[in-house]
Parts: C-alpha cells; sequence; structure tokens
C-alpha cells in the first residue's frame, strides 16, 4: 500500500511562506510594525487610553490654564486652549489612519484598473491610458489639492455637500487619491507587460480562459509584490499630505488632526515647545512606520532574494 505523504510538504515552499519567512527575519520589518501597531491601537481603543476628551478645555477652569507645561495629569501637557495633548494626539491617530488607508485604498484599486488595462491590452489603448496617466503626474499636485479643498468648503455649506459628515475630509481624501494613482498604474502596466509573455498565461489563455480571469487570477497575482509596497509608501504619503494641508488652515475643523495641531501650537513654540512637539514626533513617526514597512516588504517580497 502507498503512503500518501503530508500536504503540509507541497506547503512550505510558497511564496508567501519564504516571503513572510524573508519579513520576519529583518529587524526592520518587526521595528515598523511595531510602530503602526502603536497607531492602531490608539487609533481603535482611543476612548479607553485618552485621559480627557478631546474638546475638554477643563484645564481652563483648574487652574492648570493653556499652555501647562508636562505632568502627571496631562502627561503632554496642554494646548493655547487648554486641550490635553496627549488625547487630541490619541484621537488625531484616527484622522492619520483614516486618511493614509483609505488613500492607499482607492489609490491602488484605481492604479491598478488602469495599469491593467494598459498593459493587457497593449497598441493605442495603452498609448492612452498612459498618457490619461501622465498627464495628471505633470500637474502640481499639492496646489491643485488646496485650490480644490478650498473651493468645496466655499460651496459645501450651500449645497448637498452639507449633509456628508466631515466633507471637507472626505474631500481631502479624494483629492489625494485623484493623484496618487498614476505611479501605482505605471508600475502595474509594467509588470503586466512583462507577466503577460510568460508560459502560465499563454497556456491559460490556450485553454480558453476568459480575459478577466486571465487579469485578474492569472496576472494580478504574480503582479502585486511592487504594487504592495508601493501602496505602503502611498499611505505614508497621504498621511503627510493631509497633516501639511492642515497645518495651512485647509483641513477639516471638525476633525482632531496633528497638522492642525502643528499650527495652532507653531506660533508659540520658544515657550511651549511640547505643544508642537509632540504632534510633530507622531506625524514623524507614523511615516516612518509606513516607509520602513515599504522597505521590508520590497524584501520579503523580492523573488531574486535567497534564504
Amino acid at each position: 500500500m502507498k503512503r500518501r505523504l503530508p500536504l503540509r510538504i507541497f506547503k512550505e515552499n510558497s511564496f508567501s511562506d519564504l516571503a513572510w519567512q524573508r519579513f520576519k527575519g529583518k529587524k526592520i520589518g518587526l521595528f515598523s510594525l511595531s510602530l503602526l501597531l502603536l497607531i492602531v491601537v490608539m487609533a481603535v481603543f482611543a476612548p479607553t487610553l485618552a485621559l480627557y476628551d478631546p474638546n475638554d478645555q477643563s484645564a481652563l477652569f483648574s487652574g492648570t490654564g493653556v499652555y501647562a507645561a508636562p505632568s502627571f495629569d496631562y502627561p503632554f501637557g496642554t494646548d493655547r486652549f487648554g486641550f490635553d495633548v496627549y488625547s487630541r494626539i490619541v484621537y488625531g491617530s484616527r484622522t492619520a489612519l483614516m486618511v493614509g488607508a483609505i488613500t492607499a485604498v482607492l489609490a491602488t484599486l484605481i492604479g491598478i484598473l488602469v495599469g491593467a488595462l494598459a498593459g493587457y491590452l497593449g497598441g493605442q489603448r495603452d498609448e492612452a491610458l498612459m498618457r490619461f496617466t501622465e498627464a495628471f503626474m505633470l500637474i502640481p499636485s499639492f496646489i491643485v489639492i488646496i485650490f480644490l479643498v478650498r473651493i468645496f468648503t466655499i460651496l459645501s455649506p450651500t449645497s448637498f455637500l452639507r449633509n456628508i459628515p466631515l466633507v471637507t475630509l472626505w474631500i481631502i481624501i479624494f483629492t489625494l487619491t485623484i493623484f496618487d494613482w498614476p505611479p501605482i498604474a505605471r508600475i502595474c502596466r509594467a509588470q503586466f507587460l512583462r507577466i503577460k509573455e510568460q508560459e502560465f498565461v499563454q497556456a491559460a489563455r490556450c485553454l480558453g480562459s476568459s480575459r478577466y480571469r486571465i487579469l485578474f487570477t492569472e496576472i494580478l497575482p504574480s503582479a502585486l509584490p511592487p504594487i504592495v509596497v508601493l501602496a505602503a509608501l502611498e499611505a505614508g504619503s497621504a498621511i503627510l499630505s493631509e497633516a501639511m494641508i492642515s497645518f495651512l488652515g485647509f483641513g477639516d475643523p471638525k476633525v482632531i488632526s496633528w497638522g492642525q495641531m502643528l499650527r495652532f501650537a507653531a506660533p508659540d513654540m520658544r515657550w511651549a515647545p511640547w505643544a508642537s512637539i509632540v504632534p510633530g514626533f507622531f506625524i514623524f513617526v507614523t511615516i516612518l512606520g509606513f516607509n520602513l514597512l515599504a522597505d521590508a516588504l520590497s524584501d520579503a517580497l523580492n523573488p531574486r532574494l535567497k534564504e
């Protein structure tokens, strides 16, 4: 009687297993995950971790006052309005992750769709889609984003937009998405151009697989590694862009943003540096986490690396 080999033998050398082993073996990857996990925990458990309501100004009436130095009651001190800086940092993590995650997901989906079609179809359709993509890359995106946010902010009180919760924040997210998808589309197109000529794709085509199946079940999984790396970078870039927009005064006044905290604290940097240093530090840590994660993913997902 033939002895059957356990199935796990055939799964041990899968690409995902090797990639995870390479990722775990890099300290930079685990460090980046630790940084991002800290921000995620802050965002998820903000009501529990915050010492005060983010809009609580009780420090004004308790003798603590504005720009109080860090203390046991106020670990990061208070700002110019008497808000607890620590509590607003905790709640601000929600805004940062919301902007970074949603922008990265939307930009990745659009980039994959455009890049996949351009790379697979080729010819004039490829040229048209790539010229369309390059048009977005030539526009000074940050100036246009500020302009669009300002226009929509002016129009929203007198239009249907006023009924949308956090409308200004959503406008920022969608305008960031508009200018963040082209790099992903270019990477995706290059991957599809390379992979569509490989033997397993040709075999699927000869077996009569539909174009949809070839695109999204045969080619896309092999094209994902560099796209995932770029998506992580886009998340950090979106968080930085939102912080800059809020710092310039074009953010959503109804949400708590680290960039907005910097804007109000910057003029008083000399005598209350903690109110500026703390939000700036968390912006730095979050973006560093995404950049280091992208670097670790690039090494882990690179099939040319050997154990």
